[in-house]
């Protein structure tokens, strides 16, 4: 049978490599044309889509970047006429005609580059104080601002543009009614403002080749735009603009043949907080497509070379190379693998090194953070009650303190970023679905990169939630997004993107296997060296100038990627850029399910509160003392111990306590230790530790009530009335 079988099979191939010789060639011919032009076409279509949208993007960003401006210009406006409404209240005209007010205003005046006049006026619209000089004769009874609040109490009515009797400039107003004591009409103040100031800032920092920016009233009067127009003529009433407020009134974006041009173009519109307003931005789609035709010439250029390389396959398949090559690319594969796992090693080695001294330097910013929290939560303890027990209408004092409180709130801050390096931060992690977290910061990000830095996101349709404390991520994301701008100061291009990946069992690294979320911040800026780049996630290192930055924006990034079951992953070459990767453990389905609320314990009860005996225990003696005036300021009965061998000495004694409040680090016995001795002497007794900061698996493995330094007065007493609530609730 074999003999038979083999002689055939040599007979027929002679005839058959031929023409399988030549059928392979010509498909591969084939394919060298078609192949590439249709991954042209694909790739140019799917191109233009996704330029048009992140066009759409861009726009509603860029609207929610006038929305923050014109709304900080609207609120500074009502806090300039609540300061004058306070400065003139109790006055009579006599007293608001003399020149004191009038300087008072140009005071005002003078710091506010988009306020070009303030005044107050009488029930008849003669003015009796301003900013500027004016002509005593002239009155503005004929203004819609001034009827709108004589008619009736318009609250802070926004005018349509006019240009002023006195300062002979364009300008709107915002004003507000005044009323006597029985509610009459006793005239208005306002302030106008200037259209020319949003147009500025519009063409300055946002606007591009083919774009408007406009803002206006609600009813479709004009207030300002970037290009030109008649301030004084509404839009009108069936515009498709107006439909599309009524029918969507906070926001939105549409496209639309517009102008007598018939261009197209793309629309998106935002209300301005409370206000009557509307800040709308445009840009032509043919504008927007620009890019997409450059990248046209790309992909062409990447479809030729396709067909040349297969062409070329093709020649080298007829040359009969095959073979030689397939054997020169295996010996090379073999070599690239062996030193790709020689480098691997040494990575892993220098990744241990790093990891060990990371560890050591955290150990250290944990202690310091400790006892900084224990300084603050003194201080700021101390402060909230000195400001309970101050007098009625000392305003000085009051806004000296309250400037005390936020600088003691910012080292609280401080020591959040520190506790964040060194794990010893309280996290929350919940199922977190990035592309949403980073569209909810489109905001925030735009306005922190400035108009000289592109932010483009690039997410895949399908990613995969990340489990990890939403706030400490938008934080770090920022941190990132800052360093990148901090790199580009000539500007350049942010990219955010995300991606799955997998570590795989044997694989060299410090993570463990399994499936991770990579959240990557992309910059073309300066880079950083070999040296920078080894010291960067070091607390306080930083190549900033003085008063630029902390050096713990990175460190904070590294500590909660460590502390969430991740790493932080820095790639940077001096001039190509820098690339931070964010690796994050993949969310399953049972963090999902653990990440929905207990209901039960969401509700809000309304708990009566309790005066108690309370045991206190700190070593620190400031804590102590401030933790102490709280309590009896609250109405409770202190009982305090410096350690925990003196609280169970107090209650070996013969004490009656209803709760013991213990900080956590102390020396010779910690808080959960003293829990653990209370549960053999007072199986009942509720405890509630305080602490500053804690080791990750100590917080994990307590079972009580935790608060964390420095806390105010009113989230002690929550805490502690929960605790007696829940003791209640046991005994029944």
């Amino acid at each position: 049978m074999q003999h038979f079988f083999a002689p055939s099979l040599l007979k027929q191939l002679p005839g058959f490599m031929p023409n399988l010789t030549l059928r392979l060639h010509k498909l591969m011919l084939a394919a060298s044309l078609l192949v590439p032009a249709g991954l042209f076409s694909a790739a140019a279509l799917h191109n233009r889509a996704e330029v048009l949208r992140e066009g759409q993007d861009a726009l509603t960003r860029t609207t929610s970047v006038m929305d923050e401006h014109a709304r900080k210009v609207f609120e500074t406006g009502d806090l300039v006429l609540g300061r004058l409404d306070d400065r003139i209240h109790n006055l009579s005209w006599s007293e608001i005609s003399a020149p004191e007010t009038s300087a008072f205003l140009a005071q005002l005046k003078a710091r506010l580059e988009q306020v070009v006049s303030i005044w107050v006026t009488d029930a008849q619209g003669m003015v009796r104080a301003g900013s500027q000089s004016w002509d005593p004769v002239v009155t503005i009874a004929s203004r819609d601002f001034f009827q709108a609040q004589r008619e009736r109490d318009a609250g802070t009515y926004v005018s349509a543009p006019f240009r002023g009797k006195a300062t002979q400039t364009a300008s709107f107003a915002v004003s507000r009614r005044r009323s006597t004591s029985d509610g009459r009409f006793d005239g208005i103040i306002h302030i106008a403002l200037s259209p020319d100031y949003f147009a500025h800032y519009y063409a300055s920092t946002l606007l591009g080749s083919g774009q408007t920016a406009t803002l206006l009233r609600a009813d479709g009067v004009v207030i300002a735009r970037t290009s030109p127009h008649d301030i004084d003529v509404p839009l009108p009433t069936r515009d498709r603009f107006k439909r599309r407020i009524a029918q969507t009134p906070q926001g939105g974006s549409f496209v639309s043949n517009a102008g007598e041009e018939g261009r197209e173009r793309a629309y998106a519109y935002r209300a301005v907080g409370t206000y009557p307003l509307y800040v709308v931005f445009r840009a032509d789609i043919a504008a927007m497509l620009s890019r997409w035709h450059a990248n046209l010439a790309v992909f062409g250029a990447v479809a030729g070379v396709a067909s040349l390389m297969l062409l070329l396959m093709s020649w080298m398949a007829l040359r009969g190379v095959q073979s030689a090559a397939m054997a020169m690319a295996q010996l090379t594969a073999t070599m690239d693998e062996l030193q790709r796992e020689t480098a691997q090693r040494e990575a892993a080695e220098q990744r241990v090194r790093q990891v060990q001294k990371m560890e050591a330097v955290g150990q250290l910013t944990g202690g310091i953070a400790h006892d900084f929290n224990n300084l603050l939560m003194a201080i700021l303890g101390s402060m909230l009650l000195l400001r309970k027990r101050l007098p009625a209408g000392d305003d000085r004092a009051l806004r000296l303190l309250d400037n005390a409180v936020q600088g003691a709130q910012r080292g609280a801050s401080l020591t959040q970023r520190l506790l964040a390096f060194s794990r010893g931060q309280a996290l929350k992690p919940d199922v977190v679905h990035i592309p949403e977290l980073v569209r909810g910061m489109a905001e925030l990000l735009r306005s922190s990169m400035g108009a000289i830095v592109q932010v483009e996101t690039s997410f895949p349709p399908a990613l995969a939630p990340a489990y990890v404390d939403a706030n400490q991520l938008e934080l770090a994301l920022l941190n990132l997004a800052v360093n990148a701008r901090d790199a580009m100061p000539e500007g350049g291009l942010l990219t955010i993107s995300g991606r799955d990946d997998l570590v795989s069992a044997g694989q060299l690294t410090e993570l463990p296997p399994g499936h991770y979320v990579v959240l990557s911040v992309i910059d073309n800026g300066e880079g950083m060296d070999e040296a920078t780049l080894a010291r960067c996630m070091e607390p306080f290192f930083t190549t900033k100038g003085v008063g630029k930055g902390t050096g713990l924006g990175l460190s904070m990034v590294y500590g909660l990627a460590a502390q969430s079951g991740g790493r932080l992953v820095l790639h940077s070459r001096q001039g190509e850029g820098t690339t931070a990767e964010l690796w994050l453990p993949r969310a399953e389905a049972r963090q999902a399910m653990a990440a929905q609320p207990n209901s039960a314990l969401c509700e809000e009860r309304t708990m009566p509160r309790t005066s108690c005996t309370v045991l206190l225990v700190d070593d620190d003696p400031l804590v102590l003392a401030s933790t102490t005036t709280m309590l009896e300021d609250l109405g409770h009965a202190v009982v305090a111990a410096t350690s925990g061998r003196e609280a169970m000495d107090i209650l070996r004694a013969g004490a009656k306590v209803d709760l013991v409040v213990t900080d956590q680090a102390m020396p010779g016995m910690t808080g959960l230790q003293l829990a653990s001795q209370l549960q053999l002497l007072h199986s009942q007794m509720p405890v509630m530790l305080i602490t500053g900061y804690a080791d990750r698996t100590e917080l994990t493995t307590a079972t009580m009530p935790l608060l964390y330094k420095p806390f105010s007065q009113s989230a002690l007493e929550a805490a502690i009335q929960s605790c007696l609530s829940e003791r209640q609730r046991a005994a029944e």
